[in-house]
């Protein structure tokens, strides 16, 4: 096995999603070929290589607008691990936003927050991983709600970047314009919108924002009213109802995250309004 310092950092384009699916499938993730398609056209996607040719380590920074960016994707295969990788990957997709005077954001595991701490990321928020089994009791539709069409994307991506933080209308796009796509909005839609997407393994409801938490609530119904099999929700610890619900529905606390940033300079987001994130990779 090579020394790891010498393992270079390079582009990682869309021939080489076979081996990002490779690392995802070994980590257990839920990301797809669709997944790793929209961040690799509108980010800039680095792996390190082995003497195959084969990427056996992944990261990636995704640009949200001209003030924050995404820092996600960041896999090591299993023979590879605990060598630095990850932190090297992680610091030159930081750097790289930061060169931009972009602020870099991460959601982390505890683990790996405890690393990016040491790298000057500060912690911001926490949310839990919430799943749903593909057997648990359907829930109606609520009145609050109704499906969302690509008339809604302006108001849509309105709330979204008021409440998230970051401008990225090219990732609700790619969202609800996929085959099978699940979204709602509440009757008047400036109120808040759900969005889904089709996992690996399940299928992940998210982002849900919403003006208060009778909406978020509803928009949750909605969504699983629609949605068959497995459900991911990575919801935000602090909204306590919304929470209650996700166990009332069925859901089950899988593991932690800590939304973490480094060096912003002021408040990003609304996190009152935002109830549950897109997924670890998109923020």
């Amino acid at each position: 096995m090579a020394d790891t310092d010498t393992l270079a950092i390079m582009p990682l384009a869309e021939d080489a999603i076979p081996d990002g699916l490779a690392l995802v499938a070994e980590a257990g993730w839920n990301q797809t070929a669709e997944d790793w398609r929209v961040m690799i056209w509108n980010g800039r996607a680095i792996g390190c290589q082995d003497s195959t040719g084969r990427f056996i380590a992944s990261g990636l920074a995704l640009p949200y607008g001209d003030r924050i960016g995404w820092i996600s994707m960041v896999l090591v295969a299993g023979a590879w691990r605990r060598k630095g990788i990850a932190t090297r990957l992680v610091e030159d997709c930081a750097r790289w936003l930061e060169d931009r005077s972009i602020t870099p954001v991460l959601d982390a595991t505890p683990a790996g927050a405890a690393v990016y701490r040491r790298m000057g990321f500060e912690t911001i928020a926490r949310m839990t991983r919430w799943h749903r089994p593909a057997d648990a009791v359907r829930v109606a539709a609520p009145a609050l709600v109704r499906p969302a069409t690509p008339d809604d994307l302006p108001h849509i991506a309105m709330t979204d970047a008021k409440v998230f933080g970051g401008f990225r209308r090219f990732l609700l796009d790619d969202l609800l314009m996929r085959p099978g796509a699940v979204a709602q909005v509440a009757v008047a839609p400036s109120c808040g919108f759900a969005l889904s997407r089709k996992g690996r393994v399940a299928t992940q409801i998210g982002p849900l924002m919403a003006q208060d938490e009778a909406t978020g609530i509803a928009l949750l119904d909605g969504m699983l009213a629609a949605i068959d099999g497995p459900v991911l929700v990575d919801a935000f610890d602090q909204h306590e109802g919304f929470v209650a619900r996700l166990e009332a529905c069925g859901f089950t606390a899988q593991r932690p995250f800590e939304r973490m940033v480094r060096g912003a300079k002021t408040t990003i987001g609304m996190a009152e309004r935002c109830f549950a994130a897109a997924g670890p990779e998109l923020g």
